[in-house]
């Protein structure tokens, strides 16, 4: 009876027939009631039926049966991920490698790792066998504390391995694009495979489609990343800057401003906000967007001061400056304009 009701509840499922798949996996579990495999079954459908709270009950009563249930724990995993519960991912992911001590679910706690920012803690572990997926992460979580070199070096281990990997191409011409190596950038692009559901891989075309001055086709990249990921704040600021260069200054505004709306800390996004109002002459919005202390922002704000007329006010951001930065040719062209309309010459 029991296998009968096995094989009608598979072939449900299969069919996407989930309320019903669950309603004989229910009477087959009546038969059996400590069957984790039935309750993996049952949780595993209200996971696809969105029913996250059913799933997890299921869950619990499995690892209150067998702690150390593999297929039970990455179930639990993909739910605190969908939760953006983060560290409760990572802890679950910790605890399916220590059962498996799989390369790949140690590749997943380097995903979960890179995602919240705890770079150096991934290079804690040492693992005997450093797989590619593995390998990838490391060269990841070097990018993001900016040791180019050091990720570079690791990705080119993992090319010469394994030469047509796509996130490690990708990754590759992020680095050489924050390397300013822009020619090996257009090499990495030719070798791509063009991915109409890849957010990163289109930013990354639409850069450098920026850089070879094809506007047009920067801005359809651009626009489809932000169309497939709203939480990245990167993708509108880098639409807004082909848009600025085009010189539609309201799209490149809107934004500019959504940008901000994502990120609202990244003084880069105020700063180029402020640059746009600068040109249009607007300087009281300008300077209400330059809250970042850095040398662009305060170069920009004393040159808003000197064409407004404040002189000594931007003598005093210049001279500031000009400690920080002294062979800056802006710095030193406002403040020789200044001392020469105050007759310090």
């Amino acid at each position: 009876m029991i296998k009968e009701l096995l094989q009608e509840g598979f072939a449900l499922k299969n069919k996407h027939h989930y309320k019903h798949a669950i309603e004989v996996f229910y009477k087959a579990l009546e038969e059996d009631n400590s069957s984790c495999e039935l309750m993996l079954e049952i949780a595993e459908i209200y996971y696809l039926m969105h029913n996250e709270e059913k799933a997890l009950s299921y869950i619990e009563q499995i690892l209150n049966i067998e702690p150390s249930h593999i297929e039970a724990l990455k179930l639990l995993k993909k739910i605190f991920i969908n939760k953006n519960a983060l560290a409760e991912a990572e802890q679950t992911a910790k605890n399916i490698y220590c059962v498996s001590r799989d390369s790949e679910d140690l590749a997943e706690i380097f995903r979960l790792l890179n995602r919240q920012g705890k770079y150096d803690e991934i290079f804690e572990y040492h693992p005997d066998f450093l797989s590619v997926p593995v390998k990838l992460e490391q060269a990841r979580a070097l990018y993001y504390k900016q040791d180019f070199a050091g990720a570079e070096k690791l990705l080119q281990e993992i090319l010469a391995e394994a030469p047509n990997d796509q996130s490690a191409l990708l990754l590759l011409g992020q680095v050489y694009y924050a390397e300013n190596k822009k020619d090996c950038c257009i090499e990495i692009a030719d070798k791509l495979t063009y991915d109409s559901k890849n957010p990163g891989l289109l930013n990354f075309l639409g850069l450098i489609n920026g850089y070879c001055n094809n506007y047009a086709k920067a801005s359809e990249n651009f626009l489809q990343a932000v169309k497939l990921d709203r939480t990245n704040g990167q993708y509108y600021y880098n639409l807004a800057n082909v848009y600025f260069k085009q010189g539609d200054t309201a799209l490149a505004k809107k934004f500019y401003n959504l940008a901000i709306a994502v990120n609202p800390e990244n003084p880069n996004y105020h700063f180029a906000l402020a640059n746009l109002y600068y040109s249009e002459k607007h300087y009281k919005r300008a300077l209400e967007e330059l809250q970042g202390d850095f040398a662009e922002a305060n170069l920009l704000k004393a040159v808003i001061l000197y064409d407004t007329g404040y002189l000594a006010l931007a003598k005093k951001e210049l001279e500031k400056l000009e400690k920080a930065c002294p062979d800056n040719p802006i710095v030193i062209e406002y403040k020789a304009k200044i001392d020469a309309e105050l007759g310090l010459k």
